[in-house]
């Protein structure tokens, strides 16, 4: 089995004047093959639904399947279901082997539900960190915010030097974040911690498609409470 660069074209209608437009819609993308894409991907210009009459510009998700084999990451972007059916389909890919055969080795297949999730996949894998650990990270960001500010939505966007870098939204708009790369290596001595306890069996699940979200975090969390505070534990 092998994944190409495909797409198809739609009639899409801008949200502003209602005027329709020819839409190249993208169905998968090979990044070693197609890396304008991937950076059209990045940019947020990628499906970019650009109206000739209002001169509004709206960007259109739909699902997308993205393969880099340089890299060892395939995921599949799909906006289009409800929570319920993310997991039932995270059950179907989980039963095709010959999705996980396309990469070899130390590969990483994840499920996400939007967009910017995918981006924020990509800049982890690239970045060579574990995006179960930037959740971890992000959730205790988000549980230790400031009441009088909430944060909204945090992302990772990349790391340089000493820091992690992210962008967060509150409600006055997105600003640019930072954080010691201390915060990643202490969740990511959390997690391998919680992995020893075998009470979170779906981190023994690597080789297969994983849906690493808020939830998932909070999964991590809410097991690594139950193991610090376990009879006989330190």
């Amino acid at each position: 089995m092998s994944l190409d660069t495909t797409f198809h074209q739609v009639l899409a209608q801008c949200p502003v004047c209602l005027n329709e437009e020819t839409l190249t819609i993208w169905d998968v993308i090979d990044a070693s093959t197609d890396p304008d894409l991937r950076e059209k991907l990045l940019r947020k210009t990628l499906q970019s639904l650009d109206c000739r009459n209002c001169g509004n510009a709206t960007l259109i998700a739909s699902p997308l399947t993205y393969l880099d084999p340089d890299h060892g990451l395939l995921i599949e972007c799909r906006p289009d279901l409800s929570p319920a059916d993310l997991e039932n389909r995270l059950s179907q890919l989980r039963q095709d082997p010959e999705l996980a055969g396309l990469l070899a080795g130390d590969s990483c297949l994840r499920l996400v539900a939007a967009m910017n999730d995918l981006i924020e996949k990509i800049h982890a894998r690239e970045q060579q960190l574990d995006d179960r650990v930037l959740e971890i990270v992000k959730l205790a960001v988000l549980r230790h915010g400031s009441a009088e500010t909430p944060i909204e939505e945090l992302r990772f966007v990349g790391a340089g030097g000493d820091e992690l870098s992210f962008v967060l939204k509150n409600p006055d708009g997105w600003f640019q974040y930072a954080l010691p790369a201390q915060a990643y290596d202490n969740a990511a001595q959390l997690l391998d911690r919680l992995t020893d306890t075998g009470l979170l069996p779906e981190l023994e699940a690597e080789t297969m498609f994983m849906l690493i979200d808020q939830a998932f975090a909070a999964r991590c969390l809410d097991a690594f409470t139950v193991a610090e505070t376990a009879p006989g534990e330190a």
